[in-house]
């Protein structure tokens, strides 16, 4: 049987940033939780409490420290930006939807 002579090779040595699975764990938290919070304001006909909306401002805030931990992300060396741009992504949908509900909110 045929067998390289080195099969040990290592091309990198870059590693996940646990900064980066945080912006993830923090954004995909935040969505979840804001499609729970549409489902059950759907149920409801719109007619909900304040306590939701003070969550979805808490979302909000989640959603914002995601960014910013994928953007510290982006600035350290050796790092997969996998995560960073999942997480980046996740967060920047939940804050378009917010700001798209809270603009509905304000016209009507």
């Amino acid at each position: 049987m045929f067998k390289f002579p080195n099969a040990n090779y290592k091309f990198t040595d870059k590693k996940i940033s646990p900064l980066s699975v945080m912006s993830v764990v923090l954004s995909t938290i935040s969505f979840i939780t804001l499609i729970i919070l549409l489902i059950v304001s759907y149920n409801t006909a719109g007619n909900i409490e304040v306590r939701f909306g003070q969550s979805a401002f808490l979302c909000a805030l989640f959603s914002f420290a995601a960014i910013v931990l994928s953007i510290r992300t982006y600035f350290q060396k050796n790092v997969y930006h996998v995560f960073s741009n999942i997480g980046t992504a996740i967060a920047g949908i939940n804050l378009i939807y917010l700001m798209y509900v809270y603009g509905l909110g304000m016209i009507g």
